[in-house]
């Protein structure tokens, strides 16, 4: 650590791959948000307090209509309260005569659509029940745009730009560097990716950046294609060339794990086969290095190259894992470099359930990121289909985050809640509206919703006790066939 400080001189460095990415949240549906969850639990209390302060008042004795006028200014200036502080963060009270026209607009708008529902030839119940939901979403846009839209804030100086400067050394000592690339099924790209990255590696040696024992690592993780017999002849044509062989598919981040604990050198950078990560930045992150960096995270600075699906659903599972707690780098995969002590720390985690995205930000030391554009896979099919990128996202969610547990608690009290608001519903419709609803459909709803909660319930459960089950046992994560 102490060579890496001896420096001649600093220079700027430009890089084309330095942009940093725009916050992909702000891509996302605005509803994809705990805010708007927060809005529907306010208010579905403040609806079964309305309630309660209905019963009560006729139980006091006041007419109807007085007393549904009474629970009605209750259940508007505790939806102000609520709304402002717990959903909105802005509890100013300037605001309420905002919040009480804005009311009006949602209360005549859910009368109108009920209006038409009723002319259309449903009941009053199926009306309110289907107005309910573009009446909820109406009201939360309403009130995010317009009542209690955030105060405007100074504006952030412009994020660098492609033509930002980088101040890095000019003059390394040679870094042993060695480059792991799991690979699976990928004869199609491995003779494109070993020639790119041979050249990559001679242009380093050549500037003095990297010594001359670096090398690359393939880790064939049981391709059943010709992936081996490749590595052994790119092993045979170069001496900068290594393989490691496993003895049957153990997954990628079992593949990964193998060829960093195997590899040789004092900074290790981990990459995929395919070429869709730029391999240029490896340079950046070696200069980086030298700056004293443990940990230096390659960040897509865009996912225009992903379908639209792809974009949508990766940055959500982003949001989910960052809202349960679980410290992960946004747009970060696996591509990154890490130093010798990094990995040595990296070997005391024993767990057999890998998910290596939440485990490398835990491991703490000074970190550093590149930006990169990513593009298409060069050749070949991609080797993570949707069940295998859910697997991972399930792995990642249950690996790091107690969150799903907590939730089926917290779901239970929602359920009871509801429950009872059922209950003051039918007594107020049973003593003060001298009405009941004959058979009332719920007598069946409310035993389906009850057992689907229960199942997903027991599967969150059955999915952290196979976890239990698989890391109990103790199995080794990987056997190396062999090592060329």
């Amino acid at each position: 650590m102490t060579q890496r400080k001896q420096r001649k001189a600093t220079t700027k460095l430009t890089s084309p791959s330095a942009n940093p990415p725009k916050n992909g949240f702000r891509t996302m549906p605005k509803l994809l948000n705990m805010q708007f969850i927060r809005f529907v639990v306010v208010g579905t209390l403040n609806t079964g307090f309305s309630y309660g302060v209905y019963a009560l008042l006729l139980y006091l004795g006041l007419e109807y209509k007085l007393a549904n006028l009474g629970s009605l200014s209750a259940s508007i200036v505790l939806g102000f309260k609520a709304h402002g502080k717990f959903v909105f963060n802005n509890a100013d009270n300037k605001l309420f005569l905002r919040f009480f026209i804005g009311w009006l607009v949602i209360y005549g708008f859910n009368i109108f659509i009920i209006g038409q529902l009723l002319k259309l030839g449903f009941n009053a119940y199926e009306s309110g029940a289907m107005a309910l939901p573009p009446v909820v979403l109406c009201s939360y846009l309403l009130q995010k745009l317009i009542v209690f839209k955030p105060k405007k804030n100074p504006p952030k100086e412009p994020p660098p730009s492609s033509t930002s400067a980088i101040t890095l050394p000019t003059v390394f000592m040679k870094t042993h560097l060695a480059i792991v690339v799991p690979c699976y099924n990928e004869e199609e790209v491995l003779p494109e990716t070993n020639s790119r990255l041979l050249a990559l590696m001679a242009s380093m040696r050549g500037s003095g950046l990297i010594s001359e024992n670096s090398a690359i690592y393939y880790v064939d993780d049981g391709s059943r294609d010709k992936t081996w017999k490749l590595i052994s002849q790119f092993n045979a044509d170069s001496p900068y060339v290594h393989g490691v062989k496993l003895s049957r598919n153990q997954g990628h981040q079992n593949a990964l794990l193998a060829g960093l604990f195997s590899a040789e050198g004092e900074a290790i950078v981990s990459i995929d086969a395919d070429l869709q990560d730029d391999i240029n930045v490896i340079k950046d992150m070696v200069r980086l290095y030298n700056e004293d960096n443990e940990i230096i995270y390659g960040v897509r600075s865009s996912r225009k190259s992903d379908t639209f699906f792809k974009r949508v659903t990766a940055q959500l599972y982003y949001r989910i894992l960052m809202s349960m707690g679980v410290d992960i780098v946004f747009n970060h995969a696996d591509y990154r470099l890490m130093s010798r002590r990094v990995i040595d720390c990296l070997r005391q985690y024993s767990e057999v359930n890998l998910f290596l995205r939440g485990i490398i930000p835990k491991l703490g030391f000074r970190t550093a990121t590149v930006y990169y554009e990513r593009t298409e896979r060069f050749a070949g099919e991609s080797k993570y289909p949707l069940s295998k990128m859910l697997a991972l996202a399930a792995e990642g969610i249950t690996s790091f985050s107690v969150m799903p547990l907590r939730f089926i608690t917290w779901l239970g009290f929602f359920v009871s809640l509801g429950s009872l608001f059922m209950v003051v519903w039918i007594l107020i419709g049973k003593f003060a509206m001298q009405s009941t609803i004959p058979g009332w459909a719920s007598s069946v709803l409310p035993i389906y919703f009850i057992g689907g909660i229960q199942l997903l319930s027991i599967g969150i459960l059955g999915e952290y006790l196979a976890k239990i089950y698989m890391e109990v046992k103790q199995r080794p994560r990987y056997f190396i066939e062999e090592n060329i």
